[in-house]
């Protein structure tokens, strides 16, 4: 799966929140693996996810709130 498809489905579909569902989280951390894969580093990874959201219509405020859980690693562990 590439890798704009793993950021678009890390979110939720009706509340497009980053990390919030145990498939999400699984995607999410699958995005991290293909990003150093394809040797993205993290502000190109947040300007995808920035994109992402700025294509779902979402509010600055919004996008704020949910580039920062992009980078809270705990998101990124399902079993914690």
């Amino acid at each position: 799966m590439e890798l704009e498809k793993l950021i678009a489905s890390s979110y939720g579909v009706e509340d497009l929140i980053f990390a919030g569902h145990s498939l999400d989280i699984e995607r999410a951390s699958k995005s991290i693996v293909v990003a150093n894969e394809e040797e993205i580093g993290m502000e190109e990874f947040l300007k995808k996810h920035r994109e992402f959201l700025e294509s779902k219509g979402c509010c600055l405020d919004h996008i704020e709130g949910q580039l920062k859980r992009v980078q809270r690693i705990d998101l990124y562990f399902k079993f914690d």
